[in-house]
């Protein structure tokens, strides 16, 4: 299917991923609390990030983020010290983490970008992290490439995909596509986009098997892809609640997380000198 940037631009302008996750008037610094308080202390969805992408662990380094949203993981790297600059295609994801930033006094560089045409020199960031939005365009392969030119050498990628696992599978594809018959009258990949994000009907969302993504980032060196999140639960009065989260020893629940998970976290190095 074709999908043209400027729906991409046009669909994210106004549904920023996060927005849904708090009552309070847009903008505020309560806003802003509601929101990071959502996305990293409910333990089935982004708890793990603080632990896997290491914030604390590029104090100093010049850090890129690719697709800003509402400012939340590039303010951790910025309390920690990271001179930070970031991306994002729409508008008003760039004015509401300016807003952030200014709220924290903290310093950051913030502009409206496409990532098929980073507006940086060769060679000048020390990290480059991007958090489920690559998987949002047709041009998925021209950002890995721009992001690869903009990483110094031995600089480092971040980045999070949605992977074919369970959530795509079996939330997705099995549950709209099968059993309500979706698939009578669209593709599987329009089921995912129709079914997909805080307000479903993504113009569009592509998924990736490990190898699919190894082959894409074949330019980047010590490749790691570790899966997280499975959601494989059901809600019970509200609340999200896990039979195999519960029972299962967390090794084996961890092992089978990361087989099925639907957030494929992907580090690589970029050949060249190694960091100091």
């Amino acid at each position: 299917m074709s999908v043209s940037p400027d729906e991409v631009r046009e669909y994210w302008e106004s549904r920023s991923p996060g927005l849904k996750h708090s009552q309070e008037p847009i903008g505020t610094p309560a806003f802003f609390a509601a929101i990071e308080h959502e996305r990293y202390a409910d333990a089935f969805k982004y708890a793990y990030l603080k632990d896997i992408v290491g914030f604390e662990d590029h104090s100093g380094e010049k850090v890129l983020e690719v697709g800003t949203g509402l400012g939340t993981d590039i303010l951790q790297f910025a309390r920690a010290g990271s001179d930070v600059t970031g991306i994002d295609l729409t508008a008003r994801a760039v004015e509401l983490t300016k807003q952030r930033f200014e709220q924290e006094g903290l310093v950051g560089h913030f502009q409206q970008a496409s990532f098929t045409e980073l507006p940086f020199d060769d060679n000048c960031f020390d990290v480059v992290y991007s958090f489920g939005v690559l998987h949002h365009s047709k041009e998925t392969d021209q950002g890995i490439a721009e992001i690869h030119r903009v990483l110094k050498p031995g600089g480092q990628l971040i980045v999070m995909l949605y992977h074919k696992g369970f959530k795509y599978y079996v939330r997705k594809l099995f549950l709209y596509g099968v059993l309500r018959a979706e698939f009578l009258r669209l593709s599987p990949q329009e089921v995912v986009n129709r079914h997909s994000e805080d307000f479903g009907g993504s113009p569009l969302t592509k998924v990736y098997s490990r190898g699919q993504a190894r082959k894409m980032l074949a330019q980047f060196e010590q490749l790691s892809l570790n899966c997280y999140r499975l959601d494989d639960y059901i809600l019970v009065k509200g609340r999200p609640f896990s039979i195999s989260r519960t029972l299962l020893p967390l090794a084996i629940y961890r092992f089978i997380e990361n087989a099925a998970g639907w957030n494929l976290i992907i580090r690589g190095v970029k050949p060249g000198v190694t960091q100091s």
